[in-house]
């Protein structure tokens, strides 16, 4: 019988996905826990999530756009209560059993952690040590655990899909928010499915969920009994955390390792290497990465919430761990995404991090299942209050230090190109809501003046009434959160000589009229783009010719309709990113009018105005055809335009070259005939030209080297689209009368042939110009 199982096991890796899963499926739910079947177990997940050959089951990259049947096939064997977690379930009933997991398949932050112990408890019962060296070698982990790993390291994994950003809709997409909303429910009262009563493999935890080194500033940092060891019954302790084990295993691990990254230094030079593709974070990461922030912020939300205190604990460590780990996977990406407009992702995910009441009811199910309203979030009413001001003032780094890396990007960006609009759009909207800026200038001014008294300064904008030496902001005294806000500076940026750079400081108020006046001279430049763009749109769908286009559906209409639609949202979207910075930074209406007058005074002649005016005459440059830049290379050889058939053309290339090859010598003499002839060739020929193309010489210098190309036939007119369509209708127009295809390709070459005899003979005659 075992033998029996372990061969249909292996028979059936190799079968269709199809059948794959239903015999796996059937094994599964017939099989006992035996030891074959606790020996096979990391085999299939080894080929579940192969990153070699083909990839695995391709969780990463089969799309439910792309293939219905097998996404759902994979989601349904996947799923939180679905076969694969029947078989985790099954064999825990061995609570002795535990799997390996080399140290060095986990992330090197991580295995530095783990090396040095600076680990949070939740790894306590899982370290494998060596016993000669005493070092930590591996992870000793249950079948849930090991499942729960092995899912997150797949995606950390970049080999598969680097450059993806078609698969946002895959099966693994949608696995980690299932799994989230699962065995993470933001609903205290829904519990963690199915009930696993006598499972003992998880032991109670002296001190658990206690992040490290941070002092119990305040109430939110304290932990209920039950996981904090104040509760001496051994029995209580077992029961609660065998309660919420699976929700401590999928918060810790995500956590862990999707934010993992690791820090460039010349002293971890090798390790950083080794670690590049965990370093270099895809798209895909960083919007589930976004999710999960979102779903940790929903989650942490009802931690008062929950009847029976099982999560409670949980949930308040669930938003610490979040936070401190975000905030230097954040950091990161910042410091190293290309300066593109797929930063979008990254500052989303920020926006997401230090807004935590615009998913106090929220449910990942919009991201789960994607609807029309791409925009849900901006209809949320969830606004900004005074219960925040403690999460603001323990993550005050995550504002401020981020802000002031994320502004410099759009000091290097083309602000005329809509997506960058759209981007600088959102920061400025979500940094300049009601409450946020006044709180964090507080906060600031206390730990850079580190006393009472302010200095205000008279182009500041929050210097009013609210900021007073009672220290009360809307109500809420601010005072009690600066030894906190102060403390997240110090624990988050770990380092000894660090100092804080403040925002709102009087050598920052340079830059940031700086950055108002770029913003105002992007949008003059974008209003003139504007008209220029309309003025060229009208000119080309004006005509017979632009009526024809788009009756055969040859012209770019839509293309164009949607350009010249975001093209009008540019100024306005930069003239409310005006006002939105102009809030954020403090600036009175009298500095604000003088930068604008500035802008207007020196927008051509300053060497600011024309550093930023110098992208968008390159912008233009390249999208207007220029005048004065030509082709050098041979003219049957330019790259094939959007309006030609790529293999026509070749085709018609290749019938050329050999008529040249066969008649080179007739054609020349030809063309330099003056008789009836001669003129004939002159219209049916190519003129003889001279080519330049790049060769490189023996030590790898590009040189220029000159040809002369004589007179040669060339049927490349005959490869566009347009030639195709109209033979294409005059062959049906000559079918409609019942001609056949031979008379209709005599009467082209007789109308070809008359046209072509009168203008040599109106050469001849010289009432046209001759071609010489």
């Amino acid at each position: 019988m075992a033998q029996d199982l372990m061969s249909q096991f292996y028979m059936c890796l190799n079968l269709p996905l199809q059948d794959k899963i239903n015999e796996l499926t059937r094994l599964i739910d017939q099989s006992s826990p035996n030891k074959d079947l606790q020996a096979l177990f990391p085999q299939l997940i080894s080929s579940i999530f192969s990153t070699t050959f083909n990839n695995g089951w391709g969780l990463r990259s089969l799309t439910f756009d792309a293939n219905r049947y097998e996404f759902e096939l994979l989601l349904n064997f996947f799923e939180p209560q679905g076969p694969i977690f029947r078989l985790c379930y099954k064999l825990l009933s061995d609570p002795q059993l535990k799997y390996s997991l080399p140290l060095n398949l986990l992330p090197i932050d991580l295995q530095i952690s783990l090396e040095r112990g600076r680990y949070s408890q939740f790894y306590a019962d899982m370290l494998t040590m060596d016993s000669q060296s005493l070092n930590v070698v591996a992870l000793a982990l249950n079948p849930f655990d090991y499942y729960i790993i092995n899912f997150a390291l797949y995606l950390v994994n970049n080999s598969v899909n680097k450059n993806s950003w078609e698969n946002w809709n895959s099966v693994y997409f949608a696995l980690a928010c299932d799994y989230l909303m699962h065995f993470l429910p933001s609903d205290p009262n829904v519990p963690v499915l199915p009930h696993i009563p006598n499972y003992t493999g998880k032991v109670p935890m002296a001190a658990p969920l206690q992040p490290k080194n941070r002092p119990l500033y305040s109430p939110s940092l304290l932990l209920v009994p039950d996981l904090s060891g104040i509760n001496n019954q051994h029995t209580s302790q077992t029961q609660t955390r065998n309660e919420i084990w699976r929700s401590e295993t999928v918060l810790q691990i995500f956590v862990d390792l999707w934010m993992s990254v690791e820090q460039f230094n010349t002293r971890n030079v090798e390790a950083y290497e080794r670690s590049y593709p965990t370093v270099c974070s895809s798209p895909e990461r960083v919007r589930i990465v976004r999710v999960l922030v979102k779903h940790l912020h929903s989650y942490s939300a009802k931690h008062l919430a929950d009847p029976a205190s099982r999560s409670s604990a949980l949930r308040k460590y669930a938003r610490q761990i979040m936070c401190t780990r975000a905030y230097h996977y954040v950091k990161h990406l910042v410091m190293t995404w290309p300066l593109d407009a797929s930063f979008r992702l990254v500052m989303e995910l920020w926006l997401s991090l230090i807004q935590p009441w615009r998913y106090t009811d929220n449910t990942i199910s919009n991201d789960r299942f994607p609807t029309s309203n791409n925009n849900h979030e901006e209809g949320n009413a969830n606004i900004l209050d005074a219960s925040f001001t403690q999460f603001i003032a323990e993550n005050f780094p995550a504002y401020t230090c981020i802000f002031q890396l994320v502004v410099p990007r759009f000091m290097r960006l083309d602000l005329t190109a809509y997506k960058n609009v759209v981007m600088l759009f959102r920061l400025g909207k979500v940094l300049s809501q009601q409450h946020l800026v006044p709180i964090l200038w507080y906060l600031e001014q206390a730990i850079v003046d580190n006393s009472s008294n302010f200095q205000h300064s008279p182009d500041t904008s929050l210097n009013n009434s609210t900021f007073e030496q009672s220290y009360i902001y809307n109500g809420v005294a601010l005072h009690k959160w600066v030894p906190i806000a102060k403390q997240s500076l110090s624990e988050i940026n770990l380092s000894a000589n660090y100092e804080y750079d403040p925002v709102w400081s009087e050598s920052k108020k340079q830059f940031a009229l700086e950055f108002l006046r770029k913003i105002m001279s992007s949008k003059i430049q974008g209003e003139k783009n504007l008209e220029e763009l309309n003025k060229r749109l009208n000119k080309q769908h004006q005509g017979f010719w632009a009526s024809v286009k788009d009756w055969l559906m040859m012209g770019s209409y839509e293309e164009d309709r949607l350009l010249f639609d975001e093209a009008k949202k540019v100024p306005n979207y930069l003239n409310a990113t005006i006002q939105y910075f102009s809030d954020i930074y403090g600036l009175s209406d009298y500095a604000m009018q003088n930068s604008e007058q500035i802008v207007e005074d020196s927008l051509e002649h300053s060497s600011f105005a024309n550093s930023t005016n110098f992208p968008y005459s390159v912008t233009n440059k390249l999208r207007n055809k220029p005048s004065t830049v030509h082709y050098m290379g041979d003219p049957d050889l330019m790259p094939i335009s959007s309006y030609e058939s790529t293999i026509l053309v070749r085709i018609l290339y290749q019938i050329a070259t050999r008529i040249n090859e066969m008649y080179q010598d007739e054609f020349s003499q030809l063309w330099n005939s003056n008789k009836f002839w001669g003129y004939v060739a002159r219209e049916i020929l190519q003129k003889p030209c001279t080519i330049h193309n790049y060769v490189k010489d023996a030590i790898n210098h590009q040189n220029i080297v000159s040809q002369n190309l004589p007179a040669r036939l060339s049927l490349r007119r005959l490869g566009s689209h347009a030639f195709v369509v109209y033979m294409t209708i005059g062959y049906g127009l000559f079918r409609l009368f019942s001609f056949s295809g031979f008379t209709y390709l005599l009467f082209i070459f007789t109308m070809w042939s008359m046209f072509t005899l009168i203008k040599v003979f109106l050469r001849m005659l010289r009432i046209m110009p001759v071609i010489t």
